[in-house]
């Protein structure tokens, strides 16, 4: 579980247009590294073997979209996608996991997904007080995504406009699709920002480093510490 109790955990999933090049990647990945934060860019298989780089500094996950992880066959070619790259997560819009032996097998470790299922199994470990987590297979946790508030541009980037409570854990995807490189880097840094200048510390992970959050306790391996000025 995490170590400071009183520091928010935040993923920022950084969503990657199937045509986005290696060119404008770089101008992405650019401005991200500027800030010293964590970030999880999340593509579709084809997008994840041209652009990810085998892990180093990056978080990826693969990205789910409604109903492709819902045939078994369909999601092994999907997973295939992965033998190259360095990708222990998915994000699967639109709906629940079905096939989770099928991502453990693959060495996929988290899941994110909009709703928990009506499983008829108990949570395997347990996570913390204010994290929408579950582990009902073991190998495999499932995060719940944060809902954004609705109304206002601040409400799409930040689920809690006001800060995250502290010791809770916010799931945020800055809308960068269809918004232009340059646009989507601006986002991106603007949601990084606003957590750094948050009212209470806020620790940005990588979305790979929750297993090892929730399970071990110990601290994430890469990514920064994000606190109040």
């Amino acid at each position: 579980m995490p170590n400071d109790s009183t520091a928010a955990t935040v993923v920022i999933l950084a969503r990657l247009d199937a045509a986005t090049t290696e060119e404008g990647f770089g101008i992405l990945a650019e401005a991200v590294r500027r800030t010293g934060a964590a970030v999880t860019w999340v593509a579709d298989g084809a997008t994840l073997d041209r652009l990810a780089d085998g892990g180093g500094e990056w978080g990826w996950a693969l990205a789910l979209d409604r109903g492709e992880g819902d045939s078994r066959q369909g999601l092994r070619q999907h997973l295939k996608s992965l033998r190259h790259t360095a990708v222990d997560a998915v994000v699967a819009d639109g709906g629940g996991i079905v096939h989770r032996d099928l991502l453990v097998e693959a060495g996929i470790h988290t899941a994110v997904v909009d709703r928990f299922d009506d499983l008829p199994r108990g949570n395997r470990r347990p996570a913390p007080e204010g994290w929408a987590c579950r582990s009902v297979v073991w190998g495999l946790w499932e995060v719940a995504s944060t809902p954004p508030r609705p109304g206002s541009l601040l409400g799409r980037l930040l689920p809690w406009a006001g800060g995250p409570a502290a010791g809770s854990l916010t799931i945020v995807t800055p809308p960068c699709a269809g918004a232009g490189v340059h646009a989507a880097a601006d986002r991106v840094t603007r949601v990084i920002g606003a957590y750094r200048a948050g009212r209470l510390p806020a620790r940005l992970v990588r979305l790979g480093d929750l297993p090892a959050l929730l399970g071990s306790g110990c601290q994430p391996t890469g990514g920064s510490v994000l606190r109040a000025a």
